[in-house]
């Protein structure tokens, strides 16, 4: 039987929500544990004047990643934020991003969510099927 690190050894995976709760303990989890993962993209939209890398890197900088920093200083070079926007067709992805994802993702994850706990369920069923088409 594989263990985890070995399964995910060379594999290329992509996360949706990434700046959310449940996708920073899932992005620090995997790459602490599974060292030998090759990349993990993260799909993260733009936000109050700051571009999705510079959300990441807040991420990054949170005292989660504390361990994973003093461990292995170089893991944020697995990491590669990607402009994206759930809530629009296709994403709202490049054709550039759209094709590095296609080509290159082996796993996925959405962790993405709303935090809109207000808002109509509709609205909310018709964002999650249009991630899962796109995804």
């Amino acid at each position: 039987m594989v263990s985890i690190p070995e399964y995910y050894e060379g594999k290329n995976v992509l996360l949706t929500g990434a700046t959310g709760f449940l996708g920073k303990v899932l992005l620090e989890k995997l790459l602490r544990s599974c060292p030998k993962v090759n990349s993990v993209y993260v799909l993260v939209r733009q936000k109050a004047g700051q571009t999705p890398q510079e959300r990441v890197e807040e991420v990054l900088s949170g005292k989660l990643f504390d361990r994973l920093r003093d461990e292995n200083p170089d893991f944020r070079e697995k990491i590669i934020a990607i402009n994206s926007e759930l809530t629009q067709p296709k994403l709202a992805l490049s054709e550039e991003d759209k094709e590095v994802i296609i080509d290159s993702t082996n796993i996925i994850f959405h962790c993405a969510a709303t935090v809109r706990f207000n808002e109509n369920l509709r609205e909310i069923h018709c964002t999650l099927e249009e991630a899962e088409a796109a995804l």
